[in-house]
């Protein structure tokens, strides 16, 4: 299986993109993979991750783009039981291919080579 067949068949069909996206999803978090590992072509240990960091990706365009369902309790009050969300959305704009290379940076450690 190649790395788009993994995430097609992860995604629910509502929130999967278009294959144009897709493929430019798939990419960027390719070139990333290459470029923190300094390597010239993905391995095949590294699919499976790389689908997984493009879901992540994928997931998190999604919850930046409709930020009203995923607030974050910004404080409780008991007493008349008063909820504030957080009106900002800026912990959703903050993924990105770098921020979520460091949650796999333990899997790809073990594919990164030295350039001198």
């Amino acid at each position: 299986m190649d790395v788009f067949e993994i995430v097609k068949a992860k995604l629910p069909a509502d929130k999967l993109p278009d294959d144009t996206t897709l493929a430019l999803h798939v990419a960027e978090v390719g070139q990333s993979i290459l470029t923190y590992c300094n390597l010239s072509s993905v391995p095949s240990g590294l699919t499976f991750v790389h689908a997984n960091m493009v879901i992540d990706l994928i997931n998190g365009e999604i919850k930046r783009l409709t930020p009203d369902e995923a607030q974050m309790v910004k404080s409780i009050k008991e007493g008349d039981v008063t909820v504030a969300f957080d009106g900002s959305s800026s912990s959703f704009s903050e993924l990105t291919t770098e921020s979520i290379l460091n949650d796999y940076k333990s899997q790809l450690n073990k594919y990164r080579t030295m350039r001198w």
